[in-house]
């Protein structure tokens, strides 16, 4: 799924734009040496969608991932939070939405995605 189509419908979208292949159980080595790829992609990424959209705001999740223990975040930052140490955050002029991008490497269990996440809910 590309970033067009998760802004051409409403509500909540999470897409993986790339996602690793055998990482879950692969060497811990190899692992940092995919996820340092990934963020590199995550930074060219954001390069071009701050053409489009303006400067990012750069979010960390820790916070976020640390309130959830005590208080109710909304979807789909809650989950989101658990899987990605930081995002680049937009909120688009046109329609209120946000869009936020991030690499989801916490989990040395998981895959590693690129994720992208088009939501009319407001980051908490």
């Amino acid at each position: 799924m590309d970033i067009e189509t998760l802004l051409a419908g409403p509500g909540d979208r999470t897409a993986a734009l790339a996602t690793s292949h055998g990482l879950g159980a692969a060497d811990a080595a190899v692992r940092v040496a995919e996820a340092e790829r990934f963020h590199e992609d995550k930074e060219d990424l954001a390069g071009e969608l701050a053409q489009r959209w303006g400067e990012p705001h750069h979010i960390g999740m820790q916070t976020v991932r640390l309130r959830t223990a005590t208080e109710e975040i909304p979807a789909p930052w809650a989950e989101l939070s658990l899987r990605v140490a930081d995002v680049y955050l937009w909120q688009l002029a046109e329609d209120g939405r946000w869009v936020a991008l991030g690499v989801a490497d916490l989990d040395p269990d998981d895959e590693i995605e690129l994720l992208v996440v088009v939501t009319e809910t407001d980051p908490p």
